[in-house]
């Protein structure tokens, strides 16, 4: 049954490695425009601009008579007005007249600013005063001049979101691209070799000390923070001034907004780095290798630079998924990157001593019938994920792996304890159970109270997203882009808002008894929905995924307890539920209290 598997899977490999083929070129063909307008924004525009200012720095100074000064109007069809300006002026080095022609460094004509406007009015004021001007002239070749050296932040920074955000999706899209060829031909030419153990063409897991994915949180954090810098400190440097003088303090406050979630982005930049560097580079050694459907998947990692205390304790989950693409209408290539979870399992680790640090282990059972690693699903493949994650508040320590799982059927040979059984996983479910509910059981059934700011931290990231998004709306609306800007981004930003609003501040009331269902939901203590069910009409509990939320790799699941009515309709009764596990705890606790089926 293995053996054909493998072959089953094998095939399936091939499939995919040649639709990854034609993928990866896609991608590349794809990415070179918007890396030929980063790459050529930052040959033409930013380097030129840092060329020419730093040698300018060791001009010298003289003064010169202004001949004509204008500042110059070019109107566009769409993109609004731009300004230049054009200079005449004299001056002498050495005895010998010069003509200077070069107003600043930059000569292009823009819309960036005041600049243009201040710079032609100094000049002209200078023109019809006739007070001399300071030029800056070079002295090796007293003919080039400037009489504006300074280097302008704002248009600089306009330039760099062309060559950050475009340069940097095109040339990371490029290097993904190419690296995906490799390793499709790499592992093309490894399966031939290997034949019936496709987990040893993967370079990642071939000698079984399986790196985690923090190498590429750290990559991520720092792009994420640039690009949103690169976009956000720019806009701020230019447009503060202007709304602080027009005393517009919505826009003020939204553009603060914006610089402060790029300095959170910043922060976790960093921090993903420090927690990368204190820990090291973490590997995971799997016994049995691979982990086995029908089987288990086990594994330890060694951490040097934890010291053992016995009151250490790693959560572990244990997922099966795929990604896929979605149609979200508008158009024919409109669509978004969602995970489908196929299975997951949870547990906790064991932890011992291992040299001056600490060594966790754990073991997961896993049940038959489940997809192997790299099982393709059309064009798109499974994977496996083991998430470790320390439990205790005063060690940040998580990590994700990506493990090879094959239908072996083998067992662990030296880890005995089942993670899942630990004593220490029904400790984790009742505290979950208590942060978002209060649980007090009555005559013949059960009241459960689900209070206002559960699971806050969670929920403050669409606040702070929808916030951010809203502002970048208002920016763009204020800075006279296109409709379309303001519409979605501050539609999508204010959905955000309102969800998030009604996140941290509805609770719930349910008496579940003989009797029946009452529940109360409301909003800041004002009832916004209630609800009366007799016992005759309540068939069964049951509980429903309700939706999955993603923090880097990290996918949190949470999951709602409802009474499934007779005539199909269902009504919760309690949810903010993390993992199915605590979801199936708190169903079977209420289906106990109060007698109804599960």
């Amino acid at each position: 049954m293995a053996n054909q598997a493998r072959r089953r899977t094998k095939g399936a490999n091939h499939q995919a490695a040649a639709s990854n083929k034609s993928s990866s070129w896609f991608l590349m063909l794809f990415a070179l425009p918007f890396s030929a307008v980063g790459i050529g924004m930052l040959l033409l525009g930013v380097l030129p601009t840092l060329y020419d200012w730093s040698r300018m720095q060791f001009w010298h100074e003289v003064p010169a008579r202004v001949v004509s000064a204008q500042l110059n109007t070019h109107r566009g069809s769409k993109s609004g007005s731009t300004y230049s300006v054009s200079a005449h002026y004299r001056y002498e080095v050495a005895g010998v007249a010069y003509d200077g022609h070069r107003p600043a460094i930059n000569t292009s004509a823009d819309n960036i600013g005041s600049f243009h406007a201040n710079l032609a009015s100094r000049l002209e004021s200078a023109q019809r005063s006739g007070t001399p001007v300071p030029v800056w002239v070079n002295p090796s070749r007293p003919q080039d001049s400037v009489a504006d050296r300074s280097l302008r932040l704002g248009l600089l920074g306009f330039q760099m979101i062309f060559v950050v955000l475009f340069g940097g999706a095109g040339v990371g899209m490029l290097i993904w691209g190419w690296s995906l060829r490799r390793s499709d031909a790499h592992k093309a030419e490894r399966l031939q070799t290997l034949g019936g153990e496709p987990w040893l063409a993967n370079r990642a897991w071939a000698d079984n000390r399986i790196r985690s994915s923090k190498r590429w949180e750290v990559w991520f954090a720092w792009g994420f923070a640039v690009v949103w810098g690169a976009i956000a400190y720019p806009a701020a440097l230019s447009a503060i001034p202007r709304a602080w003088r027009n005393e517009n303090h919505i826009v003020l406050c939204v553009l603060v907004l914006m610089v402060a979630v790029g300095l959170g982005l910043l922060v976790w930049a960093v921090r993903a780095t420090l927690d990368a560097r204190r820990h090291g580079e973490v590997r995971l050694v799997m016994d049995p290798f691979p982990g086995a459907i029908g089987g288990h998947v086990g594994a330890t990692v060694d951490l040097p630079g934890v010291p053992y205390r016995p009151d250490l304790r790693f959560a572990v989950t244990l997922r099966c998924a795929y990604h896929y693409q979605t149609r979200t209408g508008g158009g024919d290539n409109s669509s978004e990157s969602r995970e489908q979870i196929v299975w997951e399992g949870e547990g906790a680790a064991q932890v011992q001593p291992q040299g001056r640090g600490s060594r966790m282990a754990f073991r997961l059972s896993v049940p038959k019938g489940l997809p192997e690693s790299e099982q393709a699903v059309g064009t798109n493949e499974h994977h496996w994920t083991v998430l470790l994650e320390s439990t205790d508040p005063a060690l940040k320590f998580s990590r994700r792996f990506e493990v090879p799982v094959y239908a072996t059927g083998a067992e662990s040979t030296w880890l005995a304890h089942d993670a899942a059984k630990h004593l220490q996983m029904q400790a984790l479910r009742e505290a979950e159970l208590d942060a978002v509910s209060d649980i007090e059981p009555v005559e013949g059934g059960v009241r459960l109270y689900q209070p206002y700011g559960r699971l806050w931290r969670q929920n403050l990231l669409w606040l702070v997203m929808g916030g951010a998004f809203f502002g970048m709306g208002m920016w763009a609306g204020y800075s006279g882009a296109p409709a379309l800007f303001p519409v979605v981004f501050g539609g999508v930003g204010g959905a955000m808002l309102l969800w998030g609003f009604y996140a941290v501040s509805n609770s719930l009331t349910v008496q579940l008894d003989r009797e029946g269902l009452r529940t109360e939901r409301r909003l800041l203590g004002l009832m916004l929905a209630w609800q009366r069910v007799p016992a005759k009409d309540i068939a069964r509990l049951r509980i429903k995924e309700s939706y999955t939320q993603q923090s880097g790799h990290q996918h949190t699941t949470f999951f709602r307890v409802q009474v499934h009515l007779r005539n199909g309709k269902s009504v919760t009764i309690a949810d903010s539920l993390r993992g199915r596990p605590v979801a199936e705890q708190m169903l079977a606790r209420v289906a106990k209290a109060t007698g109804y089926p599960r």
